[in-house]
């Protein structure tokens, strides 16, 4: 009687955890550190990331799995990022990602709903959008404290990428077009219709840029340089008077500006013209990115050369 009532016990358990192994259970794809990456979260990330190229993995299997690798190898960072920020005791609030999240919907100038349905168009929702603000703001942390104190700039490159490149505008005010796509639109189409003169820059802002003053071919008017964002500056930097832009990614959207005026140096010898304060520090930022970015990118090389990653695709 003991041994059948011990069987019937054991026979419940079983049938009672039945539905629990009935549920599908994520294989694990790599394992960083004893952190684990599933195939969910690989597949959820790449899906993303299809949209985004606009990839279709039936069409083009062979360019899918290169992104998917490629998708991976950046989890695989963002893993080890985390690990070692956790290890240095970085934090980053949920009132910081609300910061940034407040500072690149104004950087957009469009409305924060606005903003919100066209990352939803590309399949971005508002909690993998801020998971990834999460990351990029524990990394520039991490980048500060690890990174940003071994990139220099002297004052006479700041001064020779001015004269080069900026001193043309004397009074530091250049008027710039902005045509932001909306998710729906082929950008890239309209981008080599603009190129070869099919349509004006003004009149494909009109037709379908969601941007500011769209109505007006997207002219935002004189615009300070002090007031530009480091990127804006730096391609503007780089233009004519006439010159559009290539496609240029602002956060969730695609987007092309136009340099439609500027105003001409009064003096024209610029051999020894050097910046105002506010130009200075645009030129440095302009100019220590790149450097930056190579030094993060050796910094996470030494990283994951220490870390134990386990890749079992």
């Amino acid at each position: 009687m003991r041994t059948l009532f011990i069987s019937l016990a054991c026979a419940a358990s079983l049938f009672s955890v039945q539905p629990a192994l009935s549920a599908p259970i994520a294989r694990i794809v790599a394992v960083v550190n004893g952190d684990m990456i599933t195939s969910r979260e690989l597949d959820k990330a790449l899906q993303l990331e299809l949209v985004g190229q606009k990839i279709d993995p039936v069409k083009k299997p062979q360019m899918a799995e290169e992104v998917r690798k490629a998708v991976l190898d950046r989890m695989i960072n963002d893993k080890i990022l985390l690990q070692e920020a956790k290890k240095e005791s970085i934090t980053v609030s949920d009132a910081d990602v609300d910061a940034a999240v407040d500072q690149i919907v104004k950087d957009s100038k469009l409305e924060r709903d606005v903003f919100f349905k066209q990352m939803a168009k590309d399949g971005l929702t508002e909690k993998t959008f801020r998971d990834k603000l999460y990351i990029q703001l524990v990394s520039q942390r991490l980048m500060s404290r690890n990174v940003v104190s071994k990139v220099v700039v002297t004052e006479d490159e700041i001064n020779d990428y001015y004269r080069k490149n900026m001193a043309g505008f004397a009074s530091g005010r250049a008027r710039v077009g902005m045509l932001v796509y909306p998710a729906d639109v082929d950008a890239e189409k309209w981008a080599a219709d603009i190129a070869s003169g099919k349509v004006s820059f003004q009149q494909a802002a009109r037709k379908v840029s969601i941007g500011p003053n769209a109505e007006g071919g997207g002219d935002l008017g004189f615009m300070a340089l002090s007031d530009m964002a480091p990127g804006m500056l730096d391609q503007v930097s780089r233009m004519k008077k006439g010159d559009v832009s290539p496609l240029l990614s602002m956060n969730a959207t695609k987007v092309q500006i136009a340099l439609l005026d500027f105003e001409e140096a009064e003096n024209t010898d610029q051999s020894n013209a050097v910046p105002d304060s506010d130009t200075a520090r645009r030129i440095e930022q302009i100019l220590r990115q790149p450097r930056l970015q190579e030094r993060f990118q050796q910094y996470t090389a030494q990283l994951r050369d220490k870390a134990l990653i386990d890749i079992r695709n």
